[in-house]
């Protein structure tokens, strides 16, 4: 990731005073990224602008200061940023009963494992991140965010970046199935972060 301890602001006073403007500005930016699957998943594919904002945003609520600090943000989202093979998301799961939500997710089980690509009617399955601080290897629990990747190869990433084919975002889980056409601004904005790297 480009981003670096010096991109990121620590002094909050001023930083609180551009918030509201860079706040509208990251609005229509994070609205072409943004796709509902269902009445609940919502996802939102990352690029080097919104982890930049997301990192800035961290800083600032969490009023960090110290360079290690700073650091240790632009490691743990810098893991989100896409590249020439790679789109990045974060995955939303809106449950709107908070009295009933630990047995949605339970219901859910395994939905951040469920999540495709189909490009021109081939699967690519999203990958989980892990945080910084799981193992890798032990499953997680199914929680209200979680980050994913797809990887392409070069046939798929060839053919999404072609507008005529296809692209569909889907989940696939026993008890959640459903799908959502990338086009539009979403698909462009993909395909350029696509091209950006490779």
């Amino acid at each position: 990731m480009a981003l670096t301890v010096a991109d990121i602001s620590t002094d909050h006073q001023a930083y609180a005073a551009r918030r509201p403007d860079l706040r509208r500005q990251m609005i229509p930016v994070r609205a072409e990224r943004r796709v509902r699957v269902g009445d609940i998943v919502v996802v939102e594919f990352e690029n080097e602008q919104t982890l930049c904002y997301q990192v800035q945003e961290m800083v600032y609520t969490e009023r960090l200061t110290a360079s290690a600090d700073v650091a240790h943000e632009i490691e743990a989202y810098s893991r989100l940023l896409p590249g020439s093979h790679v789109l990045t998301a974060t995955v939303f799961v809106e449950l709107a009963v908070l009295e009933t939500v630990r047995e949605e997710l339970r219901r859910l089980a395994g939905l951040q494992h469920s999540l495709f690509l189909e490009i021109g009617g081939q699967r690519v399955a999203g990958e989980e991140i892990p945080g910084l601080d799981e193992d890798p290897d032990v499953p997680t629990e199914t929680v209200s965010v979680h980050m994913v990747r797809f990887a392409l190869a070069d046939e798929q990433r060839d053919a999404f970046r072609d507008p005529d084919v296809p692209a569909e975002l889907v989940v696939d889980h026993p008890a959640y199935n459903d799908g959502t056409p990338l086009i539009g601004a979403t698909r462009r904005a993909l395909i350029a972060d696509l091209a950006l790297r490779g």
